[in-house]
């Protein structure tokens, strides 16, 4: 459903119910300075999918909606100057973007890595897929939503299957060891291990699991398309196994809720096997999102809530080290981070898992969820 926010609501600090979260956490490392690390660019809205679930849904997909070039390289020589480790290419889809090899060609030449999130559609036309590789970028991270033709459409509203498992059958013959990554929300409640199987099928070398959280456009917060915590546990650690099998191990889930809701001995089956991811740059104060019009977002999910702009808060590598280090940026991140639940405080898995995204909190009430487990 949509949950419409309050006016009041619309402060980014009482979008996570902090006013019923614990006192922050107070050691040292809630007094670090944000350092960014990692940079994503929104590149641009426009999409050749209509995911019912995506962030980028808030944007109505606009074309024109995307990044300019002059914009893009001062950002990429922003990137530069703070030893950025990699920019993320994201949308919409990036292979729409009209500036996409131009800017691919400026990073090679500066040295910096970058990774291309796509839906890997348009790496099904012959003539694009080899200008593409004349013009690479380090690395394609591909994102699949369906199994088969009729879950496509009904997913994506493309009728476009044989085209989509020929473009990530290219990517993964080009990339051996490269992973495809799909969110598990409520449209594939039931097809868990199709869509391993189909992944693993497109030659795929892994899967990487992303669980699906809420999503903030405007004033609405959608929720439409969680899974209930007790259906997701259920399924997931049903079939866990042969999804391992199927994988060859090569299997990771990258974890959006709480540690305490799933079973002890399924985590540490994770832990032992290397197949757990836990908590994200949000949660690191490591990473930033930079929208089409400049806007500075902490999270991809929470379109429409900047936290500073470009040519108002930075311009320059030095002013965004320094606004992205800021009191009031230690303070957005601070409440983030703050313990969304006293069961946290004395959890021997709270510092894996920091209580789970704080967009589940925009929905559920902490403490009808966590139990933490006793240290």
């Amino acid at each position: 459903m949509w949950l419409r926010l309050k006016s009041e609501d619309r402060e980014i600090f009482s979008l996570f119910g902090h006013s019923q979260r614990c006192e922050s956490r107070g050691d040292e490392e809630m007094h670090e300075i944000p350092k960014l690390k990692l940079m994503w660019l929104t590149v641009n809205r426009g999409c050749n999918f209509r995911c019912d679930w995506c962030y980028a849904a808030g944007s109505e997909y606009r074309t024109e909606d995307e990044m300019s070039l002059p914009f893009a390289l001062d950002l990429l020589e922003i990137a530069g100057q703070l030893e950025v480790g990699r920019l993320f290419l994201i949308g919409g889809e990036p292979t729409l973007w009209s500036h996409l090899f131009d800017f691919n060609d400026a990073m090679k030449s500066a040295r910096i890595r970058s990774t291309l999130v796509t839906n890997a559609y348009r790496f099904s036309s012959d003539r694009f897929w080899e200008k593409y590789l004349e013009h690479p970028n380090t690395h394609i991270g591909a994102s699949f939503k369906a199994f088969s033709p009729e879950s496509l459409v009904e997913n994506t509203k493309a009728n476009a299957f044989a085209d989509v498992t020929k473009g990530l059958r290219r990517v993964f013959g080009h990339q051996p060891n490269s992973i495809a990554s799909f969110v598990y929300s409520r449209p594939y409640v039931s097809h868990f291990l199709d869509m391993v199987k189909y992944a693993v099928d497109c030659g795929a070398f892994g899967v990487s699991v992303n669980f699906c959280s809420p999503a903030i456009h405007k004033d609405r917060v959608d929720d439409r398309f969680l899974i209930d915590i007790d259906v997701l546990v259920k399924e997931i650690t049903s079939v866990y196994e042969e999804a391992h099998t199927i994988t060859g191990g090569r299997l990771v889930f990258v974890m959006k809720h709480p540690l305490c809701i799933w079973p002890q001995k399924f985590i540490q089956a994770l832990k032992d096997r290397g197949q757990i991811s836990t908590t994200c740059h949000l949660q690191h104060q490591s990473g930033g999102i930079i929208d089409t019009d400049g806007s500075l977002l902490i999270c991809n999910s929470m379109f429409g809530f900047p936290v500073g702009r470009y040519g108002q808060d930075f311009k320059s590598a030095e002013s965004l080290a320094t606004f992205f280090g800021s009191e009031q940026m230690r303070n957005y991140f601070a409440q983030v981070r703050a313990y969304p639940s006293k069961k946290c405080i004395n959890c021997e898995v709270f510092e894996d898992c920091s209580g789970g995204c704080p967009l589940l909190w925009t929905v559920y009430s902490p403490d009808s969820v966590i139990t933490g487990w006793s240290k």
